[in-house]
């Protein structure tokens, strides 16, 4: 039988868009364990993507060393029988991740190429003693060169999020971003990158990067217009959180960098997907037949179920849309999707708000095959995550939103059950991979930075710094990923210690606790806008952004009444800054009053904040609070 011709019309060669993949950093071991005999683990101090670089003097020709990889350990609890103490590999599934390597006479260097591993810790056997500590080495692999945001302080298990958060960006963003880097997946899951893309632009220039990745989301696109959940290999499920990718990367890329060409280029496949949003939706429900999962792995999925998400998400998309039609002067369009929006948002109110004020849910957090038979069956929902995603996204209605803020206010302030049934501290994390994308911004824009921080600060489960303290040097995929109770849950397969989604709080800390926020885009005019502790926990944050314009810095203390802050605007800029105070008469800078201040212009005082516009420059200001 003939094969089928293959066809060349549609070919097209593109220069590399991006960095390819790249040393980023060596690390040198640790420590070293004989775990068994003949068996050493070596361990790195940091979970990383990459390969190991070994130094072996003396090597016996023909004879053979085995290296094999793992992110942890077995800890010493029952469940961890004979291995106690062994790599535990079962997180890799079908991944084999080991090399092996026959050496040579004498002294050599052994660094496996054309591969990479997802690793802290390094297993090698074949030898008769472990190799010095200086001898093992760990090159980090990744497409970004260079980090262009920094943010620390007075905390140093904040401090130790920031740098699990950047690691698991470096990680991941390998030739394509990734969901995790070591089992055997490895696969540019859109849904991560999606609530990711936010804290991504900030940590390096992921211009290029994304513009690529937009390329093999166009690649993959169905002829019905749907974004396919996994790029560029196509298929997955996940649904309208998952290939809303398509829409929100590079518009979020855009705004960052003002990249209207990306969004000129990818904006034929935002329309198409718009398509398929429409026809997805169930003309007798009103709801999309395209929203598999919900907010993944949150404590209250099943509570809030995927229908709540996939509308809100609908409406968001179609808000970008109208807005990116306005930017590249498609008016008509504007109108059109505008409009769509308004009916969207309409439709999002009345079936997922009752007229107490509470959100509503129906079906649960994993819609896979044809829905239930009959009308949809609501619930209440009032969870984090759908305050915070309707805030965040403005979609509640105007005369709604205050109540919504309270109702955000008291999920968080009080305790929750999750969807097992056990009851959750307060001031817990109770929100998945999308929920958490939303949650420390609407708060801050309810005015509750209070407990955006309280939030932040919480170190038992499910929250940022449990992992923290289970010495987690990346962030997990699942927020109890391992404990020392429980060991890893009996999730040993599905359990990723190396995946970014709940590291999507990095957009917060940035533009909301150190305050750089954009205003125009690609930051020609920005807003500072610091948002100091008011829990008192953290007395000072300090960092940076590296914008096209050059470098943004913010700084803030707290001493007793006193705040101080320090600021960068770069060249050809300008900045509004909104600074804490109680009095703005009693604002300084640089020991002089605020208004006598070259390039410093008073404009207002509004909700507790002295508004100034500041020229080019640097600045030190202090303010009683």
């Amino acid at each position: 039988m003939p094969g089928t011709p293959l066809g060349y019309d549609k070919l097209s060669l593109l220069g590399q868009v991006g960095n390819s993949a790249g040393v980023f950093r060596t690390l040198k071991a640790k420590s070293v364990k004989e775990v068994r005999p003949g068996v050493f683990v070596y361990d790195l101090g940091q979970n990383i993507v990459g390969v190991p670089r070994v130094r072996i003097a003396g090597g016996r020709a023909g004879e053979r060393i085995t290296l094999r990889y793992a992110e942890m350990l077995y800890p010493d609890l029952k469940e961890s029988g004979k291995n106690i103490g062994m790599i535990m590999t079962e997180n890799y599934r079908a991944a084999l991740s080991q090399d092996l390597y026959t050496m040579k006479a004498g002294t050599q260097v052994f660094q496996p190429r054309f591969t990479s591993h997802g690793f802290q810790y390094i297993e090698v056997t074949g030898l008769d003693k472990p190799l010095p500590l200086e001898s093992v080495e760990g090159v980090v692999i990744s497409s970004i060169r260079e980090l262009t945001a920094d943010y620390k302080t007075s905390s140093e298990k904040v401090n130790r999020l920031w740098s699990n958060l950047v690691w698991s960006n470096i990680d991941n963003f390998l030739t394509i971003p990734t969901d995790c880097p070591q089992r055997n997946e490895r696969m540019g899951w859109s849904g991560d990158i999606n609530v990711f893309s936010r804290t991504a632009t900030y940590v390096s220039n992921a211009d290029q990067f994304l513009t690529r990745h937009m390329y093999a989301m166009r690649d993959v696109q169905a002829p019905s217009g749907r974004f396919t959940d996994v790029a560029p290999v196509g298929g997955g499920f996940g649904g309208v959180l998952w290939g809303s990718a398509g829409i929100v990367v590079p518009w979020e890329t855009y705004l960052q960098y003002d990249d209207i060409a990306l969004l000129a280029r990818h904006y034929p496949a935002m329309a198409a997907y718009i398509d398929h949003l429409e026809t997805a939706v169930d003309p007798k429900t009103g709801l999309s037949s395209d929203g598999q999962l919900g907010d993944w792995l949150g404590p209250q999925n099943n509570a809030l179920g995927s229908a709540f998400l996939a509308t809100a998400y609908h409406a968001y998309d179609l808000d970008i849309m109208a807005k990116a039609a306005e930017v590249l002067g498609k008016s008509a369009d504007a109108a059109k999707y505008r409009s769509w929006y308004e009916k969207r948002k309409a439709f999002f109110n009345s079936t997922f708000v009752n007229p107490e004020g509470k959100t509503l849910a129906t079906g649960g957090g994993f819609a896979f095959g044809p829905p239930p038979a009959g009308p949809p069956q609501f619930r209440i929902a009032d969870t984090q995550t759908s305050y915070a995603v309707g805030l965040g996204m403005g979609l509640f209605r105007a005369d709604k939103r205050p109540a919504m803020m309270q109702n955000l206010t008291e999920t968080v302030s009080r305790e929750n059950k999750d969807d097992n049934g056990v009851l959750r501290p307060r001031f817990s994390l109770m929100t998945g991979f999308i929920g958490t994308a939303w949650i420390s911004q609407a708060l801050s824009e309810s005015g509750r930075s209070d407990l955006a921080y309280r939030l932040l600060h919480n170190n038992q489960y499910p929250s940022w710094l449990y992992a923290i303290d289970q010495g987690a040097t990346s962030i997990w995929e699942r927020l109890n990923g391992y404990t020392v109770e429980n060991g890893f849950g009996g999730n040993n397969s599905m359990n990723s210690f190396n995946h970014y989604s709940f590291g999507a709080v990095g957009q917060w800390m940035m533009a909301y606790s150190l305050g750089i926020q954009r205003d125009e885009p690609g930051f020609r005019k920005f807003i500072l806008q610091p948002e100091p502790d008011p829990t008192g926990t953290m007395t000072w944050a300090e960092g940076y952004y590296d914008s096209t314009y050059g470098r943004i810095n913010s700084a803030w203390s707290v001493d007793g009444k006193t705040l101080s802050y320090r600021t960068t605007v770069p060249a050809n800029t300008t900045a509004t800054l909104y600074l804490p105070t109680a009095d703005a008469g009693t604002v300084k800078e640089g020991g002089k009053g605020a208004a006598e201040a070259i390039g410093v212009k008073f404009l207002r005082y509004e909700n507790g904040r002295a508004v100034y516009l500041l020229e080019s420059g640097s600045y030190q200001f202090t303010a009683a609070q």
